[in-house]
């Protein structure tokens, strides 16, 4: 016995491939199940096998709500949020100039979080249809403000994004990159095609599917590139001692 108390210690790249492999079968059984919906299988042997395919083709589309991709969603935004958490309150402790830059950031993640499971910017669609007559590339109307809250994120974030070392400009820029082309530019996709050829088809629901995965693949970017700036500025922060 060393008396050594033992540790655990959080790899960033491997909770990077981790998550990705995560999404990679989220969206195979995402496009699978939607195969299944549309063009059936060759027999169903029993009610259980026909349980299972329903809950492929209910549970893990990943443009559908209120159903296990949602959980998963939902879960990949609050991490974030914890994660910047515990970032900003140590930036509180040193008086960091951008202590509230990254409390705000926290704070936008756990609202990002709540809307996913509660399914709060779907319910703008149908208003802004009304105001603006959308379609097309717009056909889900909600990406118009959601564009102009991502211009003012950036206005207001300029300063903090060229304080950060260039690394985690180059991290914190593509991870956010991708998660907005997947939240915004990804949707407007979608509508396109849910506006030229409907959403009951399994063309759409292989765009949409894919369309999805780039939002979580960002998500998981965001999670690395936080567990990287946690991990050069706050070592200790990455491992957990088990007493």
């Amino acid at each position: 016995m060393t008396g050594e108390i033992p540790t655990i210690k959080l790899s960033p790249k491997y909770i990077l491939i981790g998550l990705l492999l995560l999404v990679a079968a989220i969206v195979a059984l995402s496009i699978y199940g939607q195969k299944i919906r549309f063009f059936g299988v060759a027999d169903i042997r029993g009610p259980w096998h026909e349980f299972l395919l329903d809950q492929l083709m209910q549970n893990f589309y990943l443009d559908a709500e209120g159903n296990v991709t949602t959980f998963v969603n939902a879960l990949l935004l609050f991490i974030p949020s914890l994660l910047l958490t515990v970032i900003g309150m140590w930036k509180i402790t040193v008086k960091d100039k951008f202590r509230f830059h990254w409390i705000g950031l926290a704070l936008i993640f756990l609202f990002l979080s709540i809307d996913e499971a509660a399914v709060i910017h779907e319910s703008m669609i149908k208003p802004m249809r009304a105001i603006v007559g959308a379609e097309g590339f717009f056909y889900f109307a909600w990406v118009i403000p959601g564009m102009v809250i991502v211009a003012a994120f950036g206005l207001v974030y300029l300063m903090f994004f060229l304080h950060l070392e260039n690394k985690f400009k180059i991290l914190f820029l593509l991870s956010l990159g991708v998660y907005i082309s997947g939240v915004i530019g990804g949707e407007m996709v979608s509508g396109y095609y849910a506006s030229s050829i409907g959403q009951k088809n399994f063309t759409y629901a292989v765009v949409a599917s894919l369309e999805e995965s780039i939002e979580y693949i960002g998500c998981s970017l965001i999670i690395y590139s936080l567990l990287k700036y946690i991990e050069h500025y706050l070592p200790e922060g990455m491992t957990f001692k088990i007493s």
